[in-house]
Order: structure tokens, then C-alpha cells, then sequence
């Protein structure tokens, strides 16, 4: 499977229509306000909208925003079941709909074209796509996975959810299925697998990134959580 990936720019009139395929608006710069399926939002950089084959949709931009838009036969299974047409995508998916900009506005090349979009519907299939969750919730899951190297108190992530100490215990575990520190702590694994995977990183190093000034306690984790050390998994 693949998409049809384009660069665009509305304009501040509002427009409507609907077509017989999917249709993904990922902003890149500025925001748009969009209608669809029933439901109205103002989407920037960071969020996706997602508009179902036959769907009217009425939007209007300013004409200095700019969008990838990713036209689809159909929609990743992990797309299906969500319940709203906006929803958040993660750092590593928008960098990557900034390098496709950059790379449809320098080059034309029809087959290295359909490779990117096919590459871009893998992303996301694997995408791990926080629609499900409360608004408040995604505010700090957001502030959670910009800064892996800090631990901020549950107290904190309490004022970031606008919400009691016990309200956000509560919801967070309703929410995820994990307390705020199990949580916490899968990202880092996460992220330190793929750093060790994917870069020659020192072991130390990595460490550091993920929160760990201790690397015997980085590699006691690691081990505990993926069944090998760090320098095994690298080999």
C-alpha cells in the first residue's frame, strides 16, 4: 500500500467538498480549520486530520500555512478504530513529513516517489496514534516524550493535566494501563533500544539521554526489561 503524497496551501475562504479516497492533512507550518465527520478543529503542526472516503469537509487556511497531504485507498488498520478525525502524531513521524516536503519540492521522480509513500504508510502503521486518550492525558504524554533525560514529579504532571494528584493517578492508570513511572520508563527503554540499534553511540551515552547518570542501573533496567544487557543487544 501506498500515498500519494503532495505539498499544499489553502487559502482563508472556505471551501467543501468530498472525494471517494482517503485523505490525511498533516500540517508542516501554520494551521487549519477544518470540519469534518461531524466534528470542527484547528490543527497545526504535530496533529493529523483524517478524512474518510466520501466524507464532506469544509476548511479554510491562512495562505502562508503549508500541509502534506497523503491521498489513500485505505487507511492502516491502526487508523480504522479511532474515534476522532484529529489526532497526534509523534516527533520522529512529523520530522519525517518535514524531509518529504523538502524532498517533493527539490526532486520529481515518480518511482523514489511512490518508495517515500510507501515508506510514509509503514510509519504509519506503527504509529502509536494518542487519539484514544483524554486531552489532558496527551498533554502529558506529549511533555513526557520531549525530554527522556529529566524525571519530573508526579505533582508536575498533575498541574500539566490541570488535574488533582489523585484525579491523575487515577485517570493515567485508566488511561494507559501503567502508572505515570512504568510508563516513563517503557519510553526510555524504547528509546534506548533505537539508539543502540541505530547509532554508534557509547553505552554511556545512551544512558544519559534516557535519564540514567547510572550506567550500572541503565543495564540492570535494560536487561530486566528486554532479557539482554545493552551490549548484548548491540552485539
Amino acid at each position: 500500500m501506498s500515498a500519494r503524497l503532495s505539498i499544499r496551501s489553502y487559502t482563508r475562504t472556505m471551501h467543501a467538498h468530498a472525494h471517494d479516497y482517503y485523505q490525511l492533512v498533516l500540517p508542516l507550518q501554520g494551521a487549519i480549520e477544518i470540519t469534518t465527520a461531524g466534528a470542527s478543529d484547528r490543527v497545526g503542526p504535530g496533529r493529523c486530520v483524517i478524512i474518510h472516503s466520501g466524507t464532506e469537509h469544509s476548511f479554510a487556511a491562512d495562505e502562508r500555512a503549508r500541509f502534506l497531504v497523503a491521498d489513500l485507498d485505505e487507511l492502516p488498520e491502526n487508523m480504522c478504530s479511532l474515534g476522532t478525525p484529529f489526532t497526534n502524531i509523534s516527533s520522529p513521524l512529523l520530522a519525517f513529513c518535514q524531509f518529504v516536503e523538502y524532498q517533493l519540492q527539490h526532486s520529481h521522480n515518480p518511482d523514489l516517489n511512490r518508495e517515500i509513500g510507501e515508506l510514509f504508510v509503514s510509519l504509519l502503521a506503527e504509529e502509536p496514534f494518542q487519539a484514544q486518550y483524554d486531552p489532558r492525558i496527551s498533554r502529558v504524554l506529549e511533555h513526557l516524550q520531549q525530554d527522556l533525560a529529566s524525571t519530573p514529579s508526579v505533582p508536575e504532571l498533575a498541574a500539566i493535566a490541570c488535574l488533582s494528584l489523585s484525579q491523575y493517578k487515577t485517570l493515567f492508570k485508566q488511561q494507559t494501563g501503567l502508572s505515570t513511572s512504568q510508563f516513563l520508563l517503557k519510553l526510555r527503554m524504547d528509546k534506548a533500544r533505537a539508539l543502540l540499534a541505530h547509532t554508534d553511540y557509547p553505552v554511556s551515552i545512551v544512558a544519559e539521554q534516557v535519564g540514567y547518570t547510572d550506567l550500572s542501573a541503565f543495564s540492570r533496567r535494560f536487561s530486566e526489561h528486554f532479557g539482554q544487557s545493552p551490549r548484548q543487544f548491540r552485539g
